[in-house]
């Protein structure tokens, strides 16, 4: 599967992002991985978790650093091309972003233009 790329727009600055591939992936992934068997006791869908059973898994990642901080501070800096440096942005900005690189935005974001 090729690993796709993306141009936001951000205040009339282009930046170019592509998503993260397999082993910049591995280990918040092999963290989320960990905390889902450590929570198997909750059941095998997570859709199907209570609140409170979903907020101990998330807070379980947190601890085992795999949380969205360290998501951020894992691939952003990787997969920003162009030498933008990606503590100029906000956080508003950064979330989208972050969001593509998971492989997460199927849908067009706000500021960001699909590349064809």
């Amino acid at each position: 599967m090729p690993i796709e790329k993306k141009e936001f727009d951000i205040d009339g600055i282009k930046v170019m992002v592509r998503q993260a591939s397999g082993l910049e992936k591995l280990k918040i992934e092999a963290i989320h991985a960990r905390c889902l068997r450590k929570c198997r006791d909750f059941g095998l869908n997570p859709t199907d978790w209570t609140e409170e059973q979903m907020e101990t898994f998330l807070n379980l990642i947190e601890e085992e650093g795999g949380g969205l901080v360290a998501q951020a501070e894992e691939w952003i800096p990787k997969c920003v091309i162009g030498g933008m440096d990606p503590n100029e942005l906000t956080t508003e900005e950064l979330l989208p972003i972050l969001q593509f690189i998971k492989g997460e935005a199927e849908i067009d974001l706000d500021g960001a233009s699909p590349l064809e």
